[in-house]
């Protein structure tokens, strides 16, 4: 099996392992791709919804995220998200910030499939992208939002090798190396450096590579989330106070 043929059979298995454990989790949900929410279901204290619309700045990238109701997080969560999408914007005119999985209503973690999620405080944030000739992509390349790996340079960066390699259900290949999309470092450096600044965020989980390749080596909020977790370099992993 060629090297996109795989990494396109992996998302549509990981689409599929999520479509399942959102049902199972969170009771009736739409359809994938349908626009029509949930039944209303109970919040807890403190959380309130993300924007579901493509209105933007903030925007979902896989509808299925708010008809699953996994697009929960804190007041101040998402205060901060929309002034850090917006001033993005500003930066870049037409640019929109993608979230996928923040947290269920209930205000419980952790929230399945993630090591954490749940409460509110957490959200990913996909990375940003140009195609082949350096023309910015609206969306990230992939049904989910995850999966657009972007592999470090040397394989010396990789940093979950031998006795740290990552665990089979937490990792994925390395795209093709003729893959038809590529990171944008500029609006991805951004995006970090405004999250970065907001006295709200605690962390922001990202590989080690791209951290140093996008200038945040000493930056002590910009971190490595270990190699139990999923890979951090097709999205940035959020955590709010």
């Amino acid at each position: 099996m060629a090297g996109g043929e795989r990494q396109r059979m992996g998302i549509l298995r990981f689409a599929v392992v999520l479509t399942g454990l959102l049902l199972t989790g969170c009771g009736q949900a739409s359809p994938p791709g349908s626009s029509r929410p949930a039944a209303q279901p109970r919040v807890a204290p403190g959380l309130v919804a993300l924007p579901c619309d493509a209105a933007g700045p903030l925007v979902p990238h896989w509808r299925f995220y708010c008809a699953a109701n996994r697009h929960y997080v804190t007041a101040d969560a998402q205060r901060s998200l929309q002034q850090a999408a917006a001033r993005l914007r500003r930066e870049h005119p037409g640019a929109m910030v993608a979230y996928m999985e923040a947290s269920w209503p209930i205000g419980r973690r952790p929230m399945p499939p993630h090591l954490s999620h749940g409460d509110g405080r957490q959200i990913d944030l996909a990375l940003f992208y140009v195609d082949r000739d350096g023309r910015p992509l609206a969306r990230p390349p992939t049904v989910t939002g995850y999966g657009a790996y972007e592999p470090p340079r040397r394989e010396a960066d990789r940093s979950c090798v031998g006795a740290e390699r990552r665990a089979k259900r937490n990792d994925g290949a390395d795209p093709a190396a003729d893959r038809r999309w590529r990171l944008d470092e500029t609006r991805t450096r951004d995006l970090i450096g405004i999250l970065s600044a907001d006295p709200n965020v605690r962390r922001i989980f990202i590989e080690p590579h791209l951290k140093r390749r996008l200038g945040f080596s000493m930056d002590p909020k910009v971190r490595f989330a270990g190699c139990r977790a999923a890979r951090h370099d097709d999205h940035l992993h959020v955590d709010f106070f």
